[in-house]
């Protein structure tokens, strides 16, 4: 089993993080063929050396709400879908042994990383999400929670659709100063540049950013596309958790 790390460019001493792909199966409770989904989860989770019976897990609504948890939220969605947090689409914590977790299939997962306190954040960002900069949110509750210094906080991203297939709809309207590329007659949209812009604008330095580029679309045979496969899409989840 292939395990990818969103913040592999970084020497990463107390924190595990992770996204899985198409060849470890569905890791949704709710959306795709769910069967087998507990059990790919535990697969997955245990390489990483994770319970998967810690995990907390949301009821995403494509906003911009990040959610602080601790040990009593542990197991939140672990099992089923019905116990996740709900209306949420990030967490944030500076507790150990506390897995937090977003599923995406198309939607950009974004992991945020203070090595100093040591704390951690896991966002989903949708473009309905990244209009309501989450990014900007996130880092925001963790300079008010923790302490945290944007300049020291490094970031990663899963795997999202790129702006090389991400085209929108012709009477799409959004609040975005840039990130949208007109193209062949087409508008496409790049929700990667967006939240690395909205970082950087939060103080995030954009060498400690890091962004593997992987399309969900173009890459279908390797991750889950709910624009390629519909309401039939799978999830991957992405899981970060401080040691």
């Amino acid at each position: 089993m292939r395990i990818n790390n969103p913040l592999e460019k970084f020497a990463l001493k107390d924190v595990t993080c992770a996204f899985s792909m198409r060849q470890d199966g569905n890791m949704s409770l709710s959306y795709g063929d769910t069967h087998g989904a507990l059990e790919n989860r535990k697969r997955f989770l245990s390489a990483l050396g994770i319970d998967y019976r810690s995990l907390i897990c949301a009821k995403q609504v494509h906003g911009n709400t990040v959610t602080f948890v601790a040990e009593k939220n542990k197991g939140s969605g672990a099992l089923d879908y019905d116990s996740s947090i709900p209306d949420t689409d990030g967490f944030l914590t500076d507790r150990k042994n506390l897995p937090i977790a977003i599923l995406t299939a198309d939607c950009l997962s974004v992991f945020i990383y203070d090595p100093k306190l040591p704390a951690i954040g896991v966002l989903h960002a949708g473009w309905r999400s990244t209009e309501k900069n989450i990014c900007g949110q996130a880092v925001k509750i963790m300079q008010e929670k923790f302490g945290s210094r944007p300049d020291r906080l490094l970031a990663g991203f899963g795997p999202s659709i790129r702006s090389c297939c991400c085209k929108m709809e012709d009477s799409f309207k959004s609040n975005f100063p840039f990130g949208l590329i007109k193209r062949d007659g087409g508008l496409y949209l790049d929700i990667a540049l967006i939240n690395t812009r909205q970082l950087i604008s939060c103080g995030v330095k954009e060498k400690n950013i890091f962004d593997p580029g992987l399309c969900t679309y173009s890459q279908n045979q390797d991750f889950f596309s709910f624009r390629k496969e519909a309401e039939g899409a799978g999830r991957m989840i992405s899981v970060i958790m401080l040691r």
